[in-house]
């Protein structure tokens, strides 16, 4: 089971997101084939944007979008405060290992690009925040991000591990964020702790996320919420009519008289639907 947890520490001054996603990860690795430092990638950054997710309110919802001019080409994701992901990259069949072989997420992901954070907070505008890629380290960039764009000092820790067949054994993150009532001696108990988050995909291979947070924060910790979080694609066929309907009328009839039918396959789930030529002159004839 997937899920997500939020936690104060230190007196309420520091404040934790943890989350596991590992089905997640694997169900987008069956959806859309995901090789697998491909598949680390997104699915970090899938748990990057759940527990973004965890600090919206509400309706609101966010989307991540990362260009690092690598292989895999961008990488989007979309996450809301219900605890719903979906998440998919350009170009999903990459794998490259280090010569120990491990998975080479900085070669796959690419350092030489941007990072976007689209947060929908439902009010009269999006709020757009981007980042230059620093290192291409995922955990480190979005440190920097929460630094630079939030003005909140975080440690951001992530974790994978992959079998021999593609399937994904463990994924998920943590991110520690310092209240603004924090002090110094608060930054240096986290300081600390930061070695047990140096190898993170061990520490969510063998504990589960309550043991994780016990193992850094002991008894001064309280856990605030825990919720499922779980992949969610909103697409429908319905709604890929009205795409098709913005097409205008010009366009549905070329596509009718030279196909006679259509095929829209949604780039965040790969569901395909299909619509055949009834289908498709009942829309034409609404089209401007």
């Amino acid at each position: 089971m997937d899920y997500l947890i939020k936690a104060l520490a230190l007196d309420k001054k520091v404040r934790i997101y943890l989350v596991k996603n590992t089905d997640i990860t694997n169900e987008v690795i069956n959806r859309h084939d995901v090789w697998p430092s491909a598949a680390s990638v997104l699915g970090k950054t899938m748990a990057i944007g759940l527990m973004m997710g965890g600090m919206l309110k509400g309706e609101q919802a966010l989307t991540i979008k990362i260009d690092g001019n690598g292989p895999i080409g961008q990488l989007i994701v979309d996450a809301n405060a219900y605890g719903d992901v979906r998440g998919y990259v350009t170009r999903p069949h990459v794998n490259f290992t280090t010569d120990d072989g491990r998975l080479a997420e900085v070669q796959t992901l690419g350092y030489n690009g941007f990072i976007d954070v689209i947060k929908d907070l439902k009010l009269n505008e999006l709020f757009t925040s981007s980042i230059d890629i620093v290192t291409g380290d995922l955990a480190k960039d979005f440190t920097y991000y929460f630094m630079e764009s939030e003005q909140t000092p975080s440690v951001v820790a992530l974790g994978s591990k992959f079998d021999v067949d593609n399937t994904c054994k463990v994924c998920g993150g943590i991110i520690i964020q310092l209240m603004p009532g924090a002090e110094e001696e608060d930054i240096v108990y986290v300081e600390s702790k930061l070695h047990l988050l140096n190898k993170f995909s061990e520490e969510l291979e063998n504990k589960s996320l309550e043991d994780i947070l016990m193992s850094i924060f002991t008894e001064d910790c309280e856990i605030v919420e825990k919720k499922n979080v779980q992949f969610n694609c909103p697409c429908s066929k319905e709604k890929f009519a009205g795409g098709l309907l913005s097409l205008g009328k010009k366009e549905l009839n070329e596509i009718i008289e030279k196909d006679k039918k259509a095929e829209v396959v949604c780039h965040y789930c790969n569901e395909v639907y299909n619509f055949d030529l009834e289908e498709l002159i009942k829309i034409a004839k609404e089209a401007k």
